[in-house]
């Protein structure tokens, strides 16, 4: 499939990009009205006027959620592997 462009609103301004499918294109605007969603929020919230400052805070809490999502999945990794290496120790007396 060969690549769609779309256009994407964010803070008042447009930006063209290319998707390669429906897909990735409705999680482009599923992003987008994610951005567009914690913008309000931290405008009412905090009562943040400047564009800059609130791209800045979400910005700053979509990192801080990715990077907790990243911890989050390397714990889980870890636990995966140990509950594989007590089962491999399992089916190894089981075998002797």
């Amino acid at each position: 499939m060969g690549q769609q462009s779309i256009t994407v609103r964010i803070a008042g301004k447009s930006y063209p990009m290319s998707v390669s499918g429906p897909e990735e294109e409705e999680t482009v605007r599923k992003a987008e009205t994610l951005i567009r969603e914690r913008m309000t929020m931290f405008e009412q919230q905090y009562a943040v006027r400047d564009v800059r400052d609130l791209l800045s805070m979400c910005v700053l809490q979509f990192a801080t959620e990715a990077m907790e999502s990243e911890l989050h999945a390397t714990r889980a990794e870890r636990e995966v592997v140990t509950q594989l290496k007590e089962l491999e120790g399992s089916l190894n007396a089981a075998l002797v």
